[in-house]
C-alpha cells in the first residue's frame, strides 16, 4: 500500500481484529487511525473458528462496519490469508483466517502478520509519518519486522518478509523461534525471562541480591526491577539492548533506513533498549548509513487495535 489513509475513507467505519499469543482485542474505528471502542479477552486455548466466532460477535456489538482488517502472528500466508505454524500458537497452524471470517462478514476482509500491520500504522498514523523507509520491531510473546521500503509496505513473496526473529545472531542462548541465541530468543518477552531465570541463578549461587530470585518472573516484572536499580536486571535489558543494536546495525547496512520503531516492551521501557543498542550501532553500522537514522519507542496509543485497523484501511481501499 503505497498511499496513506486517504481522505475519501474518513467517514467509514472499520473493524479490528488484534490476535495475539496471550490475549485478542476486537475494536471499532475510523480511518484516522481513531478507536472508537475495544474490548480484550484472553487467548483461549480453544478451535480457532470458535475464537473467530467470539471475534465477530463483539464486532456486531460495537455496531456496522464497511471492512474488517486482522493483525495476526506470523508467520503468516499474506496470499492465502492462512497461518503456517505459528511458534506460540500451534492450533492455528493451517487455519484459514481470511476464508473463514469471510464466511462470517459481508464486507471486505484482509489480515497481515502483526509486525507488518504495526508497520503499516505506525507509518499512516505515528512515528513514521513523513518516512519513506522504517522498521518496526515487536518485542512481545515473539519477535519480528515489520518494512516499510520507499513509501510500500515490503511483504515479500508470500508474506514472511520480516521474520528476523528466526535469525541467529549467537551459537547459542535463550530458545525462541526454535533456537537458541535467535533474535526472538534474546528479544522476546519470554527470552528476556529466559535470560532473566539464567541471571539469577548466577547471583543465587554468588549471594547476590536481585528481585529476579524472587518474583515469579515476566518480561515487565524485570523491566521494571532494571528501572528501580536492581544490577542483576539492569545486566539482562542491557545485554538485550545490545543484542537488538545488532540487529538494528545489520538492517540498516542492509535497508538504509531513515528510522526504526520499537513496539511492545520497547516502547514501555525505551531508556533500557535504546542507548545500549544505539552504542552497537554505532560500532558495527557502516557511519554514512547511521549518519540519520533515528531509534525511537511507537507513537501509537492503541497499538494493537490501530494496526488491524490499518490493515482493515487497505482492505477497503483494494475493494474499491
Amino acid at each position: 500500500m503505497g498511499n496513506r489513509a486517504g481522505g475519501h475513507y474518513r467517514a467509514v467505519m472499520l473493524g479490528g481484529i488484534d490476535i495475539g499469543g496471550t490475549k485478542v482485542s476486537v475494536c471499532r474505528g475510523d480511518a484516522s487511525g481513531r478507536v472508537h471502542a475495544a474490548e480484550r479477552f484472553a487467548t483461549p486455548e480453544a478451535d480457532p473458528a470458535l475464537v473467530l466466532d467470539e471475534c465477530v460477535a463483539r464486532l456486531a456489538h460495537f455496531g456496522a462496519c464497511n471492512a474488517i482488517g486482522v493483525a495476526c502472528p506470523g508467520p503468516f500466508l499474506a496470499a492465502e490469508g492462512a497461518f503456517l505454524d505459528p511458534p506460540n500458537m500451534p492450533r492455528w497452524h493451517g487455519f484459514e483466517l481470511v476464508e473463514q471470517l469471510r464466511a462470517r462478514v459481508s464486507v471486505p476482509v484482509a489480515a497481515m502478520n502483526d509486525a507488518n500491520a504495526l508497520a503499516l500504522a505506525e507509518w499512516q498514523w505515528g512515528a513514521g509519518i513523513g518516512v519513506d523507509t522504517m522498521v518496526f520491531f515487536t518485542m512481545s510473546t515473539g519477535m519480528g519486522a515489520g518494512l516499510v521500503i520507499d513509501g510500500k509496505l515490503w511483504q515479500g513473496r508470500r508474506g514472511f518478509a520480516g521474520e528476523v526473529g528466526h535469525w541467529r545472531l549467537a551459537d547459542d542462548g535463550p530458545l525462541g523461534f526454535g533456537k537458541r541465541g535467535s533474535v526472538e530468543g534474546f528479544l522476546s518477552g519470554p527470552g528476556i525471562v529466559q535470560a532473566a531465570e539464567a541471571e539469577a541463578r548466577i547471583c543465587l549461587h554468588n549471594g547476590e541480591s536481585t528481585r529476579l530470585i524472587d518474583e515469579s518472573l515476566t518480561a515487565e516484572i524485570v523491566c521494571e526491577a532494571a528501572t528501580s536499580g536492581d544490577v542483576a536486571a539492569r545486566r539482562v535489558t542491557d545485554a538485550c539492548g545490545r543484542r537488538l543494536g545488532q540487529l538494528m546495525a545489520l538492517l540498516a547496512d542492509l535497508l538504509e533506513p531513515e528510522l526504526f520503531v520499537l513496539g511492545t516492551i520497547g516502547t514501555a521501557h525505551p531508556d533500557l533498549f535504546i542507548p545500549p543498542a544505539l552504542s552497537v550501532i554505532e560500532r558495527e553500522a557502516l557511519a554514512h548509513v547511521r549518519e540519520d537514522l533515528r531509534v525511537v519507542p511507537s507513537a501509537l496509543e492503541a497499538r494493537g487495535d490501530q494496526s488491524a485497523l490499518a490493515v482493515a484501511v487497505r482492505a477497503i481501499s483494494r475493494s474499491s
